[in-house]
């Protein structure tokens, strides 16, 4: 997926390549153990082994930087989450809560796995349009996968607006248990395993209500 407003000048010849790779490596691994951006280009310089001019001569500046690692850190976790999804098989005779919890697990996964570095990735989001609307391409792109893997459910039409009022409310739930988005302090003392439980009978229950219509005045 093509990052908007970047300004980076990837090269061409090897040598060169490599010291690309090395600096955006060097960033990565700045924001993930530091959990912010609060970092300088001579940091990462110092991380990389890549001089400043090299740096300058590739990157407009810092936030330049950021964002071209953002794109191609969003692009691994998109590949990861579209294979967790897609290797789902598909089971004629399952219940709809059985369908339910494989969705959830593998939202689940895919935040617990990369936690580290969507924490001061969604924290910049909120100043930097670039980085959130990339970030908003990943959130509706799983928000796809969860709706295939509820739709392998065969026993009754499932509403896309039920579907993503649920997917909203389990990936904020995960989001909030990790300390995502406003907040670097994570919710809550629920065990991964009864998180799982209680957001898998909410999406069944909330489905199947929808199925069967309002009630009766």
């Amino acid at each position: 997926m093509t990052v908007p407003d970047t300004k980076s000048r990837e090269p061409k010849q090897a040598r060169s390549r490599q010291s690309f790779e090395k600096t955006i490596e060097a960033a990565l691994a700045l924001l993930q153990e530091r959990g912010n951006d609060e970092f300088t280009l001579a940091d990462v310089s110092s991380r990389s082994g890549v001089s400043i001019g090299s740096i300058y001569a590739r990157f407009e500046g810092k936030d330049d930087l950021v964002r071209v690692a953002h794109g191609r850190k969003m692009d691994d976790i998109d590949a990861i989450s579209h294979h967790l999804f897609e290797s789902l098989p598909t089971h004629p005779e399952a219940g709809l809560e059985s369908v339910a919890r494989e969705a959830v697990d593998r939202i689940i996964e895919v935040l617990r796995r990369y936690a580290d570095i969507l924490r001061p990735f969604m924290l910049r989001a909120t100043q930097d349009s670039t980085i959130s609307q990339r970030g908003a391409a990943s959130h509706a792109a799983m928000a796809a996968h969860f709706a295939d893997v509820l739709r392998k459910w065969p026993d009754g039409f499932l509403s896309q607006t039920d579907i993503d009022w649920c997917f909203n409310v389990v990936y904020s739930v995960v989001a909030r248990r990790l300390g995502l988005g406003s907040t670097v302090e994570g919710s809550g003392t629920f065990e991964w395993r009864e998180i799982a439980e209680k957001l898998t009978g909410m999406v069944a229950s909330y489905l199947l209500a929808g199925l069967q219509g309002p009630a009766d005045a």
